[in-house]
């Protein structure tokens, strides 16, 4: 978004971003004071947001930023329409520096002065889409949760795959997940974290092995065979190599373990949602947030489904298409359009692909792996809950084994999706390591980051309010007419 705010900062004037020393063009110096983490204290460091570029009077509709920005330009000698000035702090009137003061100082509905007194707020309109639905603007899609057994037409096959709402395992896979605790309690041990991602690594095997089977054994394969491991997450990379005796020993009972499994359940309950509940035809799109999970089911499904095309949504070239026994790459705009025309009902995708993806002609998504992170949940349902979804209602089916952290995560995150708020209007973009050590103070945690983050942004407060007409412009009038004077008005002829 800033660069299409930079474009937009081309005209003439500079009056979008300021001049060309203005903080406003640098967004790592005022991402923190948009989203309300950081807040700005000092009128010098306000003055310097303000006075390149100085908000016009009318550019807000908030009665006493508006007295503030008037009396900026009284004390600078301003016409209204210039948006830069080079003076100081110190030119301003004692009452002036008094009024900022009070107004850095002041929050509307937890919003700071920043959040909303901004250039973005200013140019960028934003309507999410719930507004959108709450106003009556567009129409509302629902989204049916799953699993639930209340909502399958066949019970018994049901229960067969899951207890209550996690896949059953068996006893190699149970025992394999224990081997991967191990082995995350060994790297801890010695303090593994080469780059800035130690705790997430330390997790990466046990995330691993419950995305899939297959994910699990090209992960512990490649560690025992001396690969290092690289990831990236949240910007920081990480690296994860064995190097104790109580590592490789964990890695190894966990890869016998794994090898005797012989079917993966996250692949049973997708072939009975997609043929016994129906979903094929309804079209679907699966998410997993790693590549080779996504590129297996991506070629179990096309064994299953020899007729159907099937895409494989993936980043950096690595996208194809199944069909009739064959494999070929394609490039993601073709993909994206046989969709849109209808000629593949099964998408399979990965987090690091699903920006920009708009699949509204399918009717479900599948997650076959949970990322602990909330914000890749919403994105994903968001690929199909957008304008021109043809189905009232879509679904959403969430796999994850029990007796897992993933189980529990699931379950205390799942009653709190619906109450997300950050810059853009949080639960927490990512489950902090921390709280995944001591899951049961989880929802704790998460209630605590909600909460704090429960609070307007500058958007909310600009544009929500316009969406529908408001009650009370009668006070921008110069005049109010009364009931007769409007009548007289009515009737009485154009005159030349």
């Amino acid at each position: 978004m800033w660069d299409l705010i930079g474009i937009l900062h081309q005209g003439r004037g500079n009056f979008v971003l300021g001049n060309d020393f203005a903080a406003w063009h640098r967004a790592g110096e005022v991402l923190e004071i948009l989203a309300g983490r950081q807040e700005v204290t000092s009128a010098e460091h306000a003055w310097e947001l303000l006075r390149s570029p100085l908000p016009l009077v009318d550019s807000t509709r908030e009665p006493r930023a508006r007295r503030l920005f008037s009396a900026i330009r009284q004390d600078l000698g301003l016409v209204n329409g210039e948006t830069q000035t080079a003076k100081s702090l110190a030119d301003l009137s004692e009452d002036t520096r008094e009024i900022l003061e009070d107004e850095l100082h002041r929050q509307v509905s937890g919003a700071t002065f920043f959040q909303r007194e901004n250039p973005l707020v200013r140019h960028v309109v934003l309507r999410k889409r719930v507004s959108l639905e709450d106003a009556g603007l567009l129409a509302r899609v629902g989204v049916d949760v799953h699993p639930d057994r209340q909502l399958v037409r066949e019970p018994q096959g049901f229960d067969a795959l899951f207890e209550a709402k996690a896949l059953r395992t068996s006893e190699d896979f149970r025992e394999a997940y224990r081997e991967a605790r191990a082995f995350g309690k060994a790297l801890s041990a010695r303090g593994q974290g080469r780059g800035g991602g130690g705790g997430f690594m330390k997790n990466l095997v046990e995330q691993r092995i419950c995305s899939t089977i297959h994910a699990g054994l090209n992960t512990v394969r490649a560690l025992l065979e001396g690969q290092t491991l690289r990831e990236e997450e949240d910007e920081d990379d990480a690296e994860l190599a064995v190097e104790t005796g109580d590592e490789r020993e964990a890695l190894e009972r966990l890869l016998n373990r794994l090898e005797r499994i012989e079917s993966d359940p996250k692949l049973a309950a997708l072939l009975y949602y997609l043929d016994r509940e129906k979903w094929l035809g309804l079209g679907v799109i699966v998410f997993s947030q790693y590549y080779d999970t996504a590129r297996w089911v991506a070629e179990q499904l096309a064994q299953r489904y020899p007729i159907e095309a099937i895409g494989l949504y993936a980043g950096a070239g690595r996208s194809r298409l199944y069909q009739r026994g064959d494999s070929v790459s394609c490039e993601r705009e073709t993909l994206k359009k046989m969709v849109a025309e209808h000629q593949i009902r099964i998408m399979v995708a990965t987090d690091a692909a699903c920006e920009g993806l708009n699949l509204q002609t399918l009717g479900t998504l599948v997650n076959v792996d949970l990322p602990w992170n909330p914000t890749r949940l919403e994105q994903r349902i968001g690929r199909i809950k957008r304008f021109g979804q043809k189905r009232d209602t879509v679904d959403m089916l969430n796999l994850f084994n029990e007796q897992t952290v993933d189980e529990k995560i699931y379950d205390r995150l799942s009653d709190r999706m619906r109450d997300r708020y950050d810059l853009f209007g949080s639960v927490p973009d990512t489950i902090k390591d921390e709280w995944i050590d001591d899951i049961e103070a989880l929802g704790v945690k998460m209630d605590e980051y909600i909460d704090a983050q429960r609070e307007a942004t500058g958007f909310d407060l600009r544009y929500t309010a316009t969406m529908a007409p408001p009650d009370k412009d009668w006070r921008d009038c110069t005049a109010v007419l009364s009931r007769r004077d409007f009548a007289v008005l009515m009737t009485t002829a154009w005159s030349g």
